[in-house]
């Protein structure tokens, strides 16, 4: 019973560890994780997800408990490794699979590659920020010049994913890059309006996920988590205004 129950806790804390890792809420990580144990054969399990760790204590029958945590530095969204965790764990509880390759499917999901390449990626990228500007008003040459912007943003955290820079930093440039190319765009051409090609370059930037999570936490009762999540999302507000304002203020002068 020993063995089982560690690997109980082993499937149940790396499934809650790629959920955390990849965007989903709080209380999403936590049924999942007691919604894998319990279909492992755990008799009681307890759990506590906070955005930067994860906690978990398994019971067996017979009164034995394992606790273990894991640490989870770097985030992303990725809804596509939450949706495939999301379906194995419903498999397991339906009895459609054992533990064992549960937890293989598992390990697969948390190593594969998922995403676009950067090219599309960029080009989504510059849809999102284009459109924006479509939304504003704004016309063709405000438009393309957002789309660039938002397109360039992209390209920017790219090379910076590839240098493991932290995030904030990311951020913080990627405001710097779409104030440069909406000032660069306006200097060449002065029909096109800077201020609409800046706001839809930010736009990728922009914490939507991390907002609407911290919310739901809120709501959900999960202080901790929401308060963190929403500070998350203040700092990143924070490091793109820096970023557009610094750009802002240096050319006025």
């Amino acid at each position: 019973m020993k063995i089982l129950l560690e690997e109980i806790m082993e499937l149940a804390i790396l499934s809650g560890e790629v959920l955390l890792k990849n965007g989903a809420e709080t209380y999403r990580v936590e049924e999942t994780m007691a919604h894998v144990a319990k279909a492992c054969g755990a008799a009681k399990v307890e759990s506590f997800v906070i955005p930067t760790g994860v906690f978990l204590t398994v019971n067996d029958d017979s009164g034995r408990s394992i606790t273990t945590m894991r640490r989870v530095k770097n985030r992303t969204i990725n809804l596509d490794r939450i949706a495939k965790v999301n379906e194995l764990s419903r498999r397991l509880v339906d009895r459609r699979i054992d533990r064992k390759d549960a937890y293989g499917i598992l390990k697969h999901i948390a190593r594969e590659r998922t995403g676009f390449s950067l090219a599309p990626s960029m080009i989504a990228a510059g849809f999102v920020g284009g459109g924006t500007a479509v939304l504003q008003n704004a016309g063709v040459y405000e438009t393309l010049g957002a789309f660039a912007a938002a397109a360039s943003v992209r390209y920017l955290a790219h090379i910076v994913s590839r240098l493991h820079g932290v995030q904030f930093t990311f951020e913080f440039l990627g405001g710097m890059v779409a104030a440069l190319v909406g000032v660069i765009l306006h200097d060449m051409l002065p029909a096109i309006g800077r201020d609409a090609v800046i706001i839809g370059g930010i736009m990728p930037l922009v914490p939507g996920v991390a907002i609407t999570n911290a919310i739901r936490d809120v709501i959900a009762g999960d202080l901790l988590s929401g308060l963190s999540r929403g500070l998350e999302a203040a700092l990143t507000s924070v490091a793109v205004a820096m970023g557009v304002v610094i750009v802002l203020a240096t050319h006025s002068w």
